[in-house]
């Protein structure tokens, strides 16, 4: 189960507003069924004394909720409309409206919006049921307005980590589907508002998603400040604001996406680093940096020739292995060193994947971006966002990402095609194994979502010879994860017709071989 509770600062100022949403049809049309599971004041129920609708039933309704704050003359800064929606997944079914109020009823008491100790009166709420979202998750929205009866205004201090409590209790009672527990690994995603503006003006993604790839590549080809802020500015649809301390280090940065200004003032709209994700605050980038010091810098003021593309792709391959041994073998102990190398391995694969996508799939979004995408959610370390200590074999991650990304545009043609595959199906099986330290670490949604991005990875690994589709034996035959030994020997023997594509119905599927690592879990 998952409460999506509103941010602190973004409560609503209208009541009558929202009922009128959740009552309403829809953006889509997508709401039927529209009626309340729960409330404050049972009369309100179907049954009860105020249950039929009668012209002027909402209103009365939102006026009665708003009482209390109107009776007392509170003024709550910031909003006194409390929106939260709870919400199971689709295969858990439908709770039914019985099993909903009984829930409701025991979070308003759990979270302290009901009577206190003492008997006095505690917040009005509604909790309306309006048929299964779009992706077919049954789910409650609970709209309270936050003054309670005797004028005061309810606690919502560390609310998020209190109705995540909740709700896996709920989980463990119910027997409905785990989650994991908040550790702040979730991605930021873009507000309804934004999603709906890049929709009416035929962008193919909101400006907080296409800034976050140009931000996160920018930051892993960089090596320090200067160089972050140098490359993010090559990108002529993106401004970049830093701002240094007295020591000349960065400080903060924001960046915005040409064209994208508000409505309201015609003022550019910008985002700071931690807003498009919690490890690309300007703090974040630097200690990353700092990391990095002392390694090559691959960096050429002329473009790298197909040798130089081949042999950091090759590189790359060997980097991925050496991490997938190092992480297997880390897998079965829980000393700090252990967990600090898991999670810094964990976290510089998504710079390779990353530095992948955008030199196989440049601006066009395939099943490698998609796979990048996927995977942040189990990157992140949790808690603190990315690793306190970086351990070597993370180090050698990141430089080989920096490596491939200065490399440029990856052919997928020839023995560079092929080679790309190897690098390929090696990511998949490291990611794999992320995926089994996050599920034997209780992050069941980070599990998912590293295995997710194998499968993605697996389906962009379809090789061609002649027109026909061949499975690569001396890739994923015996050793699913080949050595540069292995890379450079299937290149010698490419007829250079190879070529790499997304994926086709009828390609190899190496997703046994990938699953299948040699080790039970």
């Amino acid at each position: 189960m998952i409460a999506k509770a509103p941010a602190k600062g973004k409560y609503g100022s209208d009541t009558y507003g929202l009922l009128r949403y959740l009552f309403g049809p829809g953006k889509s049309n997508e709401h039927r069924d529209q009626h309340l599971v729960a409330a404050w004041d049972p009369e309100w129920l179907a049954g009860g004394a105020f249950a039929n609708r009668y012209s002027g039933w909402l209103p009365r309704l939102a006026r009665e909720i708003d009482a209390p704050m109107t009776g007392h003359d509170v003024e709550v800064p910031g909003g006194h409309v409390y929106h939260v929606v709870l919400s199971v997944p689709r295969q858990d079914g439908v709770l039914g409206d019985a099993r909903w109020r009984e829930l409701v009823e025991e979070a308003i008491d759990r979270m302290g919006f009901g009577p206190d100790s003492e008997g006095r009166a505690g917040c009005r709420w509604v909790a309306v049921h309006h048929g299964p979202s779009k992706d077919g998750n049954d789910h409650v929205h609970l709209a309270l307005n936050l003054v309670r009866g005797d004028g005061t205004i309810a606690d919502t201090y560390r609310d998020w980590p209190r109705w995540r409590r909740w709700c896996m209790e709920v989980e463990r009672h119910l027997d409905l589907t785990p989650t994991s527990p908040a550790n702040k690994t979730a991605p930021l995603r873009p507000t309804r508002a934004e999603t709906e503006k890049a929709a009416r003006l035929g962008w193919k993604q909101p400006s907080r998603e296409y800034l976050r790839e140009v931000v996160r590549a920018a930051a892993l080809e960089a090596t320090s400040a200067k160089e972050f802020v140098g490359l993010v500015r090559q990108q002529m649809s993106v401004s970049i604001e830093p701002r240094w301390g007295a020591d000349g280090e960065l400080s903060g940065y924001r960046v915005a996406q040409m064209g994208d200004r508000s409505k309201s003032s015609d003022a550019q709209i910008w985002f700071s680093g931690s807003s498009l994700a919690r490890d690309l605050s300007a703090p974040k980038l630097t200690r990353r940096w700092a990391s990095a010091v002392g390694s090559p810098s691959f960096a050429s003021p002329r473009p790298a020739s197909r040798a130089e593309r081949l042999e950091a792709i090759t590189a790359a391959t060997d980097t991925v292995t050496h991490a997938r041994d190092v992480l297997a073998a880390n897998l079965n102990t829980d000393d700090a060193a252990s967990v600090d190398t898991v999670d810094g391995i964990a976290h510089a694969a998504l710079d390779l994947l990353t530095a992948t996508a955008r030199g196989v799939e440049g601006p066009d979004a395939g099943p490698i971006t998609a796979a990048a995408t996927t995977y942040q959610l189990a990157a992140a370390t949790p808690r603190r966002v990315q690793p306190t200590r970086w351990a070597p074999t993370a180090v050698e991650l990141r430089a080989a990402a920096r490596r491939l990304a200065q490399a440029g545009a990856l052919s997928r043609r020839g023995s560079t095609g092929v080679a790309l595959v190897v690098l390929i199906v090696a990511l998949a099986s490291l990611i794999a194994e992320v995926s089994v330290w996050r599920e034997l670490t209780q992050q069941r949604q980070q599990s998912d979502a590293a295995r997710r991005a194998a499968d993605l990875l697996q389906s962009a690994t379809d090789l061609r010879e002649n027109g026909a589709a061949v499975r690569p034996e001396r890739i994923a035959g015996v050793r699913l994860v080949p050595s540069q030994r292995d890379v450079s020997e299937v290149c010698a023997t490419s007829d250079k017709q190879a070529i790499l594509r997304p994926p086709a119905v009828g390609g190899p599927n190496l997703g046994a071989e990938v699953r299948g690592s040699g080790r039970a879990r």
